[in-house]
């Protein structure tokens, strides 16, 4: 099987070329501007998404074409607004519209992700399809904005080839264990150091008082991998599941694997471009229906000391 993943460096282009790569022996090929680091493929193919063709001749060999880049998941990084509405808009359609008009007979994947929801103040309701991509929810940000539009291009998209379209709420992963910019690898960061004698100053966190759902990455990833080997029909679907509490608890949580005091002046100190959304949750239920499960990890059963 011939996997091709347009990406290079992100969370999530990484983690499936080596699940795909690695755990299933396939030969996977990556397009993306950055040369790969720190995983291994089999064929490299730079290009720049913004002003270059994509190498269809080689793309349209492949049995699955992942589109997996993207732009604005990591509020920290502040994101060029241009940018988002390119790699999360125009870029992914444009790919679409050239796989059908080119006869492309494999299947095609994308990714989206529930904070095209919204303003929503409804805590903890779930989240249908149809409900995510058609909300007329404000958004808040040009994240959201960008990724709603081309959910709801998907939603009314129609092709000969199969396509899927995957609505993803919060993740976290083993790798997360590294340092990094996102919530949970802030948080390991300082729990480690604090542990290790470092004295490490103390975190800096907002309120918290929103609820979110969390899954983990290897287990979306596993789930994508058997909507593929079934085969499920075309159509956008929510990988619900995992865990719904309030980014506190969280944090708690994993304050508590580490045997390490949570104070409350750690939090109430930053203000999230999402700290306003009160609530996120997406049902699961259609690919349940098709795969017969949902991812069910616990915070506990990933951050083991």
């Amino acid at each position: 099987m011939i996997i091709s993943i347009i990406g290079t460096n992100g969370m999530l282009s990484v983690a499936l070329t080596k699940y795909f790569f690695v755990k299933k022996g396939c030969q996977v090929d990556v397009y993306g501007l950055d040369v790969p680091k720190g995983y291994t493929y089999n064929n490299f193919y730079r290009v720049n998404l913004l002003t270059d063709e994509l190498k269809y001749d080689a793309l349209l060999l492949s049995d699955i074409i992942i589109y997996a880049s993207g732009a604005g998941v990591q509020a920290a990084l502040k994101t060029d607004s241009s940018l988002m509405y390119a790699l999360n808009v125009n870029v992914p359609i444009e790919i679409t519209l050239q796989l059908k008009k080119r006869g492309y007979k494999g299947k095609y994947i994308s990714f989206g992700s529930y904070m095209e929801i919204g303003l929503n103040n409804e805590c903890g309701r779930a989240f249908t399809e149809k409900e995510v991509v058609c909300s007329a929810f404000s958004v808040t940000n040009d994240y959201g904005l960008s990724k709603r539009l081309y959910g709801r291009y998907m939603n009314d998209f129609k092709s000969d080839f199969v396509y899927y379209h995957f609505i993803l709420p919060n993740m976290f992963s083993e790798d997360d264990l590294k340092p990094g910019t996102r919530l949970i690898p802030y948080t390991l960061q300082y729990l480690q150091d604090y542990n290790a004698g470092k004295n490490p100053s103390a975190p800096s966190f907002s309120a918290g008082l929103q609820t979110r759902q969390f899954i983990t990455l290897e287990e979306m990833i596993l789930m994508v991998d058997k909507a593929i080997n079934k085969n499920i029909p075309s159509g956008i679907y929510n990988i619900g599941g995992g865990e719904f509490l309030s980014i506190k608890h969280l944090i708690e949580r994993l304050f508590a694997v580490y045997h390490v005091p949570c104070r409350d002046e750690y939090f109430g100190k930053e203000v999230r471009r999402d700290g306003d959304i009160k609530s996120l949750r997406i049902d699961g239920n259609k690919i349940k229906n098709e795969l017969g499960e949902l991812p069910n990890s616990r915070i506990e059963d990933i951050f083991k000391i």
